[in-house]
């Protein structure tokens, strides 16, 4: 029945290169759609893990879901406040500023300073502490150390003992962190006297800010994490900093998840849309085919009616040449698509970092959903054909 089924295509091969180039196109788009939702899921997820394993907070105007806004900054004073709140275990200010003034682009992470006390990162009851593939992961403090994350790294060809620049000034990377694909790749970290001096350096209004007689600003944040102590409930632990501790946007736990979900809910339905249509539209190519080839095999399929054939065995043969018009348009959009989300994660991982994302549940489904849809849109046209009675059939001989 398979090299019948081949030798139906072959018969009618400008038709059924046509059918396949159009499940083709329906599959790359389903890669380079899936890829680019995989990788931005695998981004957001490592950002929600990190929001939900701690109490964000960020001055009021900043992003406290992430902490990755110049906007809104925390001074000393709100520091030192917060720690004071009943419930709180330790509190570790961050620093962060992106390390060039060109956008990130879309879909991606640009490149960050990240000034913090590495050690307190363990703390975060939901987001592993960063490993190290080379070098040590902690920076001496108050040295010109970094810790580079593994996109930073490929980006500056940079490795354990190169330098690289930073608002101006030289470091020296001391270690590399293993590949996670998420924030911690776009990172340069540092301990946090040190990016919050290069803040300060960079942005000369708070350096004048920080000059003021009596003025408390110091430490200054972009954003700050939040430890609670065991046994306590850390949305009550959020009320309590939202309550006593006044100009800070408060982000708890559930709330960084309940957001973070939300956006990414909404990002996915709208990329994972993009492909469903496009593989509508394909099944939709096959179905087409599968009208006109059964018109044009009516007496054919009579014939095999008269010598003996049985609905079921035409059934399974035409439904076949379905499905194999389905797998021979996916395999070659999947493989399209591979090597175009190969080449353009080269072309932006040179711009910053890489957009797409291959995973083996996006091949499955590329190579698995085309002949199964192929076959679903081709049933209605077969199953027309063949409950035709062959006397009908052979009147158009």
């Amino acid at each position: 029945m398979v090299a019948q089924a081949i030798r139906e295509l072959r018969r009618h091969a400008a038709r059924s290169a046509l059918t396949a180039g159009g499940i083709a196109i329906g599959v790359m788009a389903l890669v380079l759609l899936g890829a680019l939702s995989e990788k931005t899921s695998r981004l957001v997820q490592g950002g929600r893990d990190f929001g939900a394993g701690q109490i964000t907070v960020s001055g009021t105007g900043g992003d406290a879901a992430t902490g990755m806004s110049r906007g809104g900054l925390v001074s000393g004073e709100q520091l030192t406040a917060v720690r004071a709140v009943p419930g709180v275990a330790e509190v570790a200010p961050i620093v962060m500023f992106p390390l060039t003034e060109s956008p990130a682009l879309p879909f991606s992470l640009a490149p960050l300073a990240f000034g913090v006390d590495a050690e307190l990162l363990t703390r975060n009851r939901r987001a592993p502490a960063p490993h190290v593939g080379a070098g040590r992961l902690v920076p001496e403090p108050g040295s010109d150390e970094v810790v580079i994350g593994s996109q930073v790294a490929k980006r500056f060809d940079a490795g354990v003992g190169s330098t690289i620049t930073v608002r101006g000034r030289d470091f020296r990377v001391v270690g590399v962190l293993e590949q996670t694909l998420t924030g911690p790749d776009s990172f340069v970290m540092m301990p946090f006297a040190t990016a919050e001096r290069l803040l300060l350096e960079s942005e000369p209004i708070l350096r004048r800010l920080t000059m003021l007689p009596g003025s408390q600003v110091l430490p200054i944040a972009t954003a700050a994490a939040v430890f609670w102590r065991e046994g306590e409930d850390p949305e009550r632990v959020a009320e309590r900093i939202r309550a006593q501790v006044p100009g800070l946007s408060v982000v708890s736990p559930a709330q960084a998840e309940a957001q973070i979900d939300r956006a990414l809910a909404f990002l996915r339905g709208i990329i994972d849309g993009g492909a469903v249509v496009a593989l509508v539209v394909a099944s939709l190519a096959v179905a087409n085919t599968m009208f006109t080839a059964m018109v044009e095999r009516r007496r054919e399929i009579g014939l095999w009616r008269v010598v003996g054939a049985t609905r079921r065995q035409l059934l399974g043969r035409l439904v076949l040449e379905a499905a194999l018009l389905g797998l021979g348009g996916s395999m070659l959009g999947l493989v399209a698509g591979l090597l175009a989300t190969h080449g353009l994660n080269v072309f932006t991982e040179r711009l910053g970092s890489p957009v797409f994302l291959i995973t083996v549940r996006l091949v499955v489904a590329a190579a698995l959903l085309p002949p199964v849809m192929a076959v679903l849109a081709a049933l209605a046209p077969v199953w027309r054909a063949t409950r035709r009675p062959p006397t009908e059939a052979v009147r158009y001989a």
